[in-house]
């Protein structure tokens, strides 16, 4: 597969974003023409399939990496170039104290084990000539708390990049009790298609689709992690609403996957600029769904903001705290 374009590794710390200069396509840049269905990306016949999957995600990497298998190949039987993985879904979630689901903690975490099926991963993303976003978690030391990420693995089977979630849920059992936050955003061009990457709470703050917007993102790949519940609550509402308003307030798309463990909140989707939802999986049970882009409004479906939000100088970027780790810093550390 041929990648176009350039990446955007490591773009910018976070909280230098509101002080780098206009040139740098950051917040006070002056972004692409929003007129006429320019937002739909570039003027090209080539499309970039991206395949979502969902599957019981727990706290065992073999367990988890033997559904990705299976994910990659039906993946590639559907002519997908890339398949995305929900957060935390090779090595499990630990926010999540019910064991079907993740661990209460990385205490005798078997970070060995992790590697040996992230390496398989990348082996076989190889072998397929596949894309792959993996959602995992990134060792740093072991005085430091891993963060919460996704893998951007190309059809060599190198990791071009990570993403590490930037906004951490409190509480005790909140992303920040077992994480690190990341500080920076992560694009790429694949295939002519601008994509960027988001983990979970991160929608919950609007800046950081407004940053990937005036990145000339078009499509965000958003996983997430809202299952494993004894039943339903505000999550079944939130997100299959939030994200498509994100999509509509930044004329872009975006591509959402989910854990299906029970009780799962909503089946993975697709979420257009005008605010609807072409495609969804059922809850609580595993699945793939595959969608083209560029894409289309929906029939009888239109652009509603004219004019974009920008953010304030002052704009948080992260929520919980970074580490000052090497590993942290560099994208393309080992796992």
């Amino acid at each position: 597969m041929q990648t176009t374009g350039k990446a955007l590794a490591a773009v910018a710390g976070f909280n230098a974003l509101a002080s780098v200069s206009t040139g740098a396509g950051l917040p006070n840049a002056a972004e692409p023409s929003l007129s006429g269905t320019a937002r739909a990306g570039p003027k090209s016949t080539e499309k970039l399939r991206i395949a979502t999957c969902q599957f019981p995600v727990s706290g065992s990497p073999a367990e988890n990496a033997k559904y990705i298998r299976d994910f990659m190949h039906r993946a590639a039987g559907q002519g997908a170039h890339l398949l995305h993985t929900s957060e935390a879904s090779l090595s499990g979630y630990p926010s999540c104290d019910t064991p079907p689901c993740g661990m209460p903690s990385w205490e005798n975490y078997d970070w060995g084990a992790l590697r040996k099926e992230t390496a398989g991963l990348q082996t076989l993303a190889r072998e397929l000539k596949m894309w792959l976003v993996l959602g995992s978690s990134h060792f740093l030391d072991e005085n430091t708390k891993p963060t919460d990420c996704l893998y951007l693995i190309d059809p060599e089977g190198r990791i071009v990049n990570r993403y590490d979630k930037c906004f951490l849920t409190e509480g005790k059992n909140g992303d920040q009790t077992f994480y690190s936050a990341g500080n920076r955003l992560v694009t790429h061009d694949i295939r002519g298609v601008r994509v960027g990457l988001a983990i979970c709470y991160d929608l919950q703050w609007p800046q950081i689709c407004i940053a990937y917007r005036k990145l000339g993102v078009t499509v965000m790949i958003i996983s997430m992690q809202n299952a494993g519940d004894k039943g339903p609550n505000c999550l079944n509402t939130l997100n299959h609403r939030e994200v498509p308003t994100r999509c509509a307030d930044n004329r872009m798309w975006a591509i959402c996957n989910n854990s299906s463990q029970p009780y799962s909140h909503w089946g993975s989707f697709v979420a257009r600029p005008d605010a609807t939802v072409p495609k969804q999986l059922p809850i609580n049970q595993p699945g793939m769904l595959v969608h083209d882009f560029p894409d289309t409004l929906s029939p009888g479906g239109w652009y509603h903001n004219l004019k974009p939000m920008d953010m304030a100088e002052n704009t948080i970027m992260h929520w919980g705290a970074p580490s000052d780790s090497p590993r942290q810093g560099d994208g393309q550390s080992e796992p």
